[in-house]
C-alpha cells in the first residue's frame, strides 16, 4: 500500500513538473514573439539610437508581424526624408534646425523672431520625436519607421521627392536615400510612390523627364507602387504651372507607353475642370487644416467628389496642424488635435468608397505639426516646451490603425 502510495506521489509530482517546465516555455515563447510597441521610454537620452533600441524590441519572426498587421495600400501615407543630425549629415543637423520664417508683410514680420533653431534640445517643430532628432539615412530610423508605419494600417508611402543633386532651402540631396527606402519598405511588405515636390525651375517638360527617370531606376523594386499598373506620382502645387503647359506636354506622350499616374493638387472644388483640362488624372487635396482650403475642409468632400466626376478625388486627412515654431506669426491656422477627436471626425467625412485612394498628412512632417510618428513629451525651459500625444507616443499609430479599419 505504501509503495502504491509513493508511486502515485511521485508521479503527482513528476506531473507537476512536466507542468511547471511547459508553463515557462510558453512564457519564453511569448517573449519572443511579443513586440513591446510602448514602453516608456520618456527618461531616455533620445539623442542615442542605440538607448532606446527597446522601446521595439527587434522582430525575430518577421512574417508573423507582416500577418499580424494588415495594411491598406489604398492608404498613402506622406513621408519625409529630409531630415538630417551630424553622425550622419557631414556634422550638421538638416531640418530640425529650421529657421523661423518672416512674414510676408514687413510690419508683421518685425514682430515675431526670425532665428534659426538650434538642436538636439531647440527643433523646428511643437512636438518632440520619439527617436529624437533623427537621420532620414539611419538605417535604424528606417527600420523602424517601417515598422511604425506597418503598425499604423497604411500600405504606401508617398514620399517627399527632389531630383538628384536638388533640395529645399533647409535641406539637402535625398534621392540617394530612395534605394535604402525601397528596401526598408519591403521588408515590412509595404509600397511606396513618390510626391514631386517644386523643385527650381520645374515645368512640365522636366516633370515628365523626372518621372521618367524614376520608372527606370525604381520601378522594378518590388516596394515600388503601382495603380492600375502605372507608376503613382502627386505633384505638389501643380497649378505653379499653367494647364496649357500642362496640356500641350501630356498631349505629346503617349501614357500609356509611359505607365504613368497624375496626381494634381487642388485648392477648391472648381481646380478639378483645370485638372482634366491639362490631362491630370486625378486630384488631391493635401492639407491637415481643416478649412484651410476648400478642398481640404472634409465638410465639402462629398460634394467635390460630384463635381471631380471626371477624375477621381483623394481627400487627405491629418490628426491637426501647428506650425507656430517654424511661422511664428501663423496662429491662425493651427488646428488643436482635441484628443484625437479632430482626426476621426477627419475620418468620418471621408466620401464612402471602400476603394478610393485616401492620403495621410502625415507620417513624419514635424513642422507642421502633421505628424502620426510617436512623439514625447519635453520640457527644455519656460520658453521650449514641446506637446505631447494623450494617450503616449503611440497614440496616432494605434488610432490610424483603427480608423482605416474601421472605414
Amino acid at each position: 500500500m505504501w509503495q502504491v502510495y509513493t508511486r502515485r506521489r511521485r508521479i503527482r509530482w513528476i506531473a507537476i513538473g512536466f507542468i511547471l517546465i511547459l508553463i515557462i516555455w510558453c512564457f519564453i515563447l511569448y517573449k519572443s514573439l511579443h513586440i513591446n510597441y510602448e514602453e516608456d521610454i520618456s527618461h531616455t537620452h533620445v539623442s542615442s539610437l542605440t538607448t532606446i533600441s527597446s522601446f521595439l524590441y527587434e522582430i525575430d519572426n518577421i512574417d508573423l508581424f507582416i500577418k499580424q498587421t494588415p495594411v491598406k495600400y489604398n492608404y498613402h501615407i506622406f513621408y519625409y526624408p529630409w531630415y538630417g543630425n551630424p553622425e550622419y549629415d557631414e556634422g550638421q543637423y538638416l531640418h530640425w534646425n529650421h529657421h523661423r520664417l518672416a512674414h510676408w508683410n514687413r510690419e508683421k514680420a518685425a514682430q515675431y523672431p526670425q532665428n534659426q533653431h538650434k538642436p538636439p534640445d531647440d527643433i523646428g517643430s511643437n512636438f518632440y520625436p520619439l527617436l529624437g532628432p533623427y537621420s532620414s539615412r539611419s538605417p535604424v530610423v528606417l527600420d523602424k519607421h517601417m515598422r511604425m508605419i506597418r503598425m499604423s494600417g497604411a500600405g504606401t508611402l508617398s514620399v517627399s521627392w527632389y531630383p538628384p543633386g536638388m533640395a529645399d532651402d533647409a535641406g539637402r540631396p535625398w534621392d540617394d536615400i530612395i534605394p535604402h527606402l525601397l528596401d526598408a519598405a519591403d521588408k515590412y511588405k509595404l509600397k511606396v510612390c513618390f510626391h514631386i515636390e517644386p523643385y527650381q525651375n520645374r515645368t512640365a517638360d522636366n516633370v515628365i523627364y523626372w518621372s521618367e527617370y524614376i520608372l527606370r531606376q525604381y520601378g522594378s523594386h518590388s516596394a515600388f507602387y503601382r495603380y492600375k499598373e502605372k507608376g503613382f506620382f502627386y505633384i505638389y502645387d501643380s497649378y505653379r504651372i499653367s494647364t496649357g503647359e500642362w496640356r500641350q506636354k501630356f498631349s505629346s506622350i503617349d501614357k500609356r507607353k509611359f505607365q504613368a499616374y497624375f496626381v494634381g493638387l487642388i485648392l477648391k472644388a472648381t481646380d478639378c475642370q483645370q485638372l482634366v483640362s491639362s490631362g491630370f488624372d486625378a486630384a488631391y487635396s493635401y492639407f491637415a487644416a481643416n478649412g484651410f482650403t476648400e478642398a481640404s475642409t472634409s465638410q465639402r468632400w462629398s460634394s467635390i467628389v460630384d463635381i471631380c466626376k471626371s477624375i477621381p478625388f483623394i481627400p487627405s486627412v491629418g490628426p491637426g496642424y501647428i506650425d507656430t515654431n517654424i511661422r511664428p506669426w501663423n496662429s491662425e491656422t493651427t488646428r488643436s488635435r482635441q484628443n484625437g477627436y479632430y482626426y476621426k471626425q477627419m475620418f468620418k467625412d471621408l466620401p464612402k468608397d471602400n476603394d478610393r485612394i485616401v492620403t495621410i498628412t502625415s507620417f513624419n512632417e514635424w513642422h507642421e505639426g502633421t505628424q502620426i510618428e510617436p512623439a514625447i513629451e519635453k520640457n527644455v525651459s519656460k520658453t521650449i516646451i514641446y506637446e505631447s500625444y494623450h494617450q503616449g507616443p503611440f497614440t496616432y499609430i494605434y488610432l490610424t490603425r483603427e480608423l482605416i479599419f474601421a472605414t
